[in-house]
């Protein structure tokens, strides 16, 4: 899923007319995206895709997809339509585009867009068609663009292009030539201002290696490499990114049985992180771990923040920790150590009572009040979940902490930091009594001997993605948003594709230089559970590919029945 919606997020973006206008001139021409997708029909032809493959087949994805995809033809027959003073008609439009969209997701691809001094982006994309397809390319998109805007594409032949067109975006009214050609097996789409050279550097290079591009990293099914904030420009993408990230290099892949992914992050500065030993959080943990995340060095970037500094609370944690154990779904955790726990949670608690009191006193649903025992939060609202914050401990093993329902009674600040198990920190804790009291003895070991290590998640992602749904759904009622739909593509997919997920999710961030983070997972998926849960809340959104469903559809109706948490069970 990430694959697809990461090669269709951008290409998309790149029919849709997309320039490099108002950004400051660069030095020289410096391409600022390169991605290369393998192809769905090729991908299932791959003896390291099989398990992934498992999942994409389910007809319950077919179902997703096919929805997906109607969704951005609709979109993108929106975004084409470049003169606000003609009426728009997307419909015949949508039914053209819709072919090219599936062409899209199963043919191999290659895009590249590049910026030259003083001047807006120039793109290019490329895919690997049979004639019949190419025919189609040539016919549907060329009709698609006439039937929006009014404007008939011109003949262009020359060794690039086959027909050409001027287009101008609603937004900037900045003119763009947009221009279809064929190179070999490859058919060629170019957007530039005028003449677009990279277009014909594209022929050269499938003329003499008959391809766009490099050849690929071995197993290699998706390929990025972009410069965030010049490549968000140029998407016209409004998303907030850090301002000296440089590049992104990314990477996916397979072994047969799982997808496996990298990512190196290149900043223009060195990083400002605190790794300090971790101080887990094994003694508040009482159940079988069935997820556990840890992080640390955030505290001199979450000091810089406005938000933080507002909330005149002190120094802010270096580190923080979330858990869920076996069990009903609101068994999540988290934790974060800080020698002024108490004082923190007693500012905090007031500081949230304070400013959310308003919203309290106008939600039946939702609403905390003091504890009257700790030192903390108590929920006063709903009665399907029991979220809390308090601080515990004492002297330099204090913590502040917090969770979805009151912590078993076994929870306490006495035991050991470690379990007796001796399973990889790559696979699901044993049966082992000693091993299911506290986090797994290798889990420990291998945190604390990974010196660089920034940050660390484990999860058996089928039981995460059941307890996603009625969380999230809980989360929902509670805010008075949408609840996403019971029967839904999304939902229905996410039902039928959990028991499937077999193997955890393992991720892993460490610092591999002075300015730069490196990221690798080994999943069933590609994604976590709660990156799946977004997703299916994304891809159900009325606005799609804008927005989430919870945030942009109807508010929900008072006799909508909601689908909460189940209450806390102690039984195992």
């Amino acid at each position: 899923m990430r694959i697809r919606t990461v090669v269709i997020g951008l290409l998309a973006a790149a029919l849709a007319g997309a320039s490099c206008e108002g950004q400051s001139p660069a030095p020289a021409v410096q391409t600022i995206a390169r991605l290369h997708w393998l192809g769905k029909k090729d991908l299932a032809a791959q003896t390291n895709a099989a398990g992934l493959m498992t999942l994409w087949n389910l007809p319950q994805t077919a179902k997703l997809e096919a929805q997906t995809l109607d969704k951005l033809a609709a979109a993108l027959a929106h975004s084409l339509a470049t003169n606000q003073t003609q009426t728009l008609r997307p419909q015949p439009s949508t039914s053209l585009i819709r072919p090219l969209l599936e062409d899209l997701l199963s043919r191999e691809s290659y895009l590249e867009v590049r910026q030259a001094a003083a001047e807006r982006c120039e793109l290019a994309l490329a895919i690997r068609l049979d004639p019949r397809r190419a025919s189609l390319w040539e016919t549907n998109l060329g009709a698609a663009i006439q039937a929006i805007t009014g404007a008939r594409p011109a003949s262009a032949r020359d060794r690039a292009r086959s027909w050409q067109l001027l287009i101008t975006r609603r937004a900037s009214r900045a003119p763009a030539q947009l221009s279809l050609g064929r190179a070999g097996d490859w058919t060629l789409l170019g957007l530039a201002p005028d003449a677009n050279p990279l277009l014909e550097e594209f022929v050269a290079r499938i003329q003499r290696d008959h391809a766009p591009f490099q050849a690929p990293l071995a197993n290699a099914w998706l390929e990025a490499q972009f410069n965030p904030r010049r490549l968000a420009a140029a998407l016209a993408l409004d998303c907030p990114l850090p301002e000296n990230l440089d590049q992104v290099s990314f990477s996916a892949g397979g072994d047969g049985a799982t997808v496996l992914e990298r990512a190196q992050l290149d900043f223009a500065k060195p990083l400002n992180l605190k790794l300090e030993p971790w101080e887990l959080p094994a003694p508040l943990i009482a159940g079988q771990v069935i997820s556990f995340t840890a992080l640390r060095g955030f505290e001199p970037w979450l000091a810089s923040l406005k938000v933080w500094d507002d909330l005149n609370i002190g120094t802010p944690p270096n580190q923080a920790y979330f858990w869920a154990l076996r069990g009903p779904a609101g068994l999540t955790f988290c934790a974060a150590p800080h020698p002024d726990a108490s004082n923190q949670v007693s500012r905090l608690a007031d500081q949230l009572l304070q400013k959310c009191g308003p919203w309290f006193a106008t939600n039946p649903i939702a609403r905390f009040r003091k504890a009257k025992d700790l030192n903390g939060l108590e929920w006063k609202g709903i009665p399907v979940i029991y979220p809390f914050l308090k601080s515990v401990g004492a002297g330099t093993n204090c913590f502040v902490f917090g969770g979805l329902f009151p912590p078993p009674p076994e929870a306490n600040a006495n035991r050991p930091a470690g379990g007796t198990g001796q399973q990889s920190p790559g696979f699901p804790p044993s049966g082992d009594t000693n091993a299911n009291r506290a986090l797994p003895r290798d889990l420990v070991m291998h945190l604390e001997t990974q010196e660089h290590l920034v940050a660390y998640s484990w999860e058996l992602t089928a039981l995460r993605v059941e307890a996603w749904v009625p969380i999230g759904q809980t989360f929902r009622l509670v805010a008075q948003k949408a609840q996403l739909p019971p029967h839904s593509a999304a939902l229905a997919w996410l039902t039928a594709a959990a028991p499937k997920l077999l193997w955890p999710s393992v991720s892993e961030v460490s610092q591999t230089g002075p300015g730069q983070l490196s990221f690798k997972r080994r999943s069933s998926l590609g994604l976590t559970a709660v990156e799946l849960h977004l997703l299916a809340d994304w891809l159900e959104s009325p606005e799609f590919p804008h927005g989430l469903h919870t945030l942009l559809a109807p508010l929900p109706d008072v006799n909508q029945a909601p689908t909460p948490a189940p209450p806390p069970s102690r039984r195992k």
